[in-house]
C-alpha cells in the first residue's frame, strides 16, 4: 500500500511539473506572438480548469465580469478571482432535447440580462439567443430561435450563431454570419423579433464577439491576426482597429491562441476595451485590457 501511495504521489508530482513547464512555455509563446502589436495595458490570466469556464465569451454589467464557457456561465469580480455566480451547465435541458443545443458562444449584457448565443454545434439548424438573469445567471425562460441553415430565410445563419451583442441605446441586439459576414441582422431587444439587416461595406471573417461603443460595433475575430474591427452602424463602414497577435497561420490553424469575445467598460486606468484570448497552448484564458486608440 505504501508503495502504491508513493507511486501516486510521484505521478501527481510529475503531472504538476509538466503542467508548470507547459504554462511557462505557453506564456513565452504568448509574449513572442503578442509582442509587436497594439499593446494591452494589462491582462488578467486564468489557468487550469477555470479556463474552460472563461473560454468563449465575456461581458460586464459594470460591476463584474461575466464569462461563458462552452456550456457554462460565470460571474467574477474585477479581482478576477471572486466568483459571484456560476452555472456549470447553463444550457437548459429543453434546448438540448428540442434544438440539440451544445455550445454557448459570445455573450452580451443589457437591461439586467445576459444575452447568450447558443447553437447546435456542427449541425447549425437551430441557432438560439437566450436570456439569463444578470445576477444569478439562471435562465429567464425567454429565448428566440433564429433562422438556421435549412430555414430558407434571407437572414438565415448558415454556420451557427457564435456571438450576440446588445445595443440598449437603440433597443436592438445583433448577430451575423460566422464566416465572411457582410451584414448584421438586427433584432428587437425586448420582443426578440427580427427588425432588419444592416449591410456592411465589405466582409469581416470569423467574428467571435462584439460590443457597442459610441455608435460603433467593435468586433473581435479569430482571423489570421485575431484582429478587432470597428464597424460604423450608420453606414456599415469597416476598419481594422488593432491586431491581437503577429502570427498569420500558414500550416497550423489557431497556432498562437484563439481570439474570442470583447466587452467595453471605461476603467480607472483608462482602459476601455477588454478582449478575451485563449493562450497559445490552450491552457490559459487572458482578458486583455486596452486603451482606446
Amino acid at each position: 500500500m505504501n508503495r502504491i501511495n508513493a507511486l501516486r504521489r510521484l505521478r501527481k508530482t510529475a503531472l504538476s511539473g509538466l503542467l508548470a513547464v507547459l504554462l511557462v512555455l505557453s506564456a513565452s509563446v504568448n509574449r513572442l506572438l503578442w509582442g509587436d502589436v497594439y499593446p494591452y495595458a494589462s491582462a488578467d490570466r486564468t489557468v487550469g480548469l477555470e479556463t474552460l469556464e472563461r473560454s468563449q465569451g465575456v461581458s460586464t454589467d459594470g460591476t463584474a465580469w461575466i464569462f461563458s464557457g462552452k456550456r457554462s456561465l460565470v460571474k467574477v469580480a474585477f479581482d478576477n478571482e471572486t466568483v459571484l455566480a456560476l452555472r456549470k451547465d447553463a444550457i437548459p435541458d429543453a434546448f438540448k432535447e428540442q434544438y440539440g443545443s451544445a455550445h454557448i458562444g459570445g455573450i452580451s449584457y443589457a437591461n439586467g440580462c445576459v444575452y447568450a448565443a447558443i447553437e447546435d454545434s456542427k449541425v447549425w439548424n437551430n441557432p438560439v439567443v437566450a436570456l439569463f438573469d444578470g445576477d444569478t445567471l439562471e435562465y429567464t425562460g425567454r429565448h428566440v430561435l433564429l433562422p438556421g441553415k435549412n430555414s430558407g430565410s434571407d437572414h438565415a445563419l448558415t454556420h451557427g450563431v457564435p456571438w450576440v451583442t446588445c445595443d440598449p441605446q437603440n433597443g436592438l441586439f445583433y448577430v451575423a454570419q460566422c464566416r465572411n459576414a457582410d451584414a448584421l441582422f438586427a433584432y428587437n431587444l425586448d420582443t426578440l423579433s427580427y427588425v432588419g439587416t444592416i449591410p456592411l461595406q465589405g466582409e469581416v471573417d470569423r467574428i467571435q464577439g462584439a460590443e457597442i461603443y459610441r455608435g460603433s460595433l467593435y468586433a473581435a475575430t479569430n482571423d489570421a491576426t485575431r484582429a478587432v474591427y470597428k464597424i460604423d452602424l450608420a453606414d456599415g463602414r469597416i476598419e481594422k482597429y488593432f491586431d491581437r497577435i503577429l502570427y498569420e497561420p500558414k500550416w497550423i490553424d489557431n497556432f498562437g491562441g484563439e481570439g474570442e469575445d470583447i466587452t467595453v467598460l471605461p476603467m480607472a486606468d483608462g482602459t476601455v476595451f477588454h478582449a478575451l484570448t485563449i493562450g497559445a497552448l490552450f491552457l490559459d484564458a487572458n482578458l486583455c485590457h486596452y486603451l482606446p486608440r
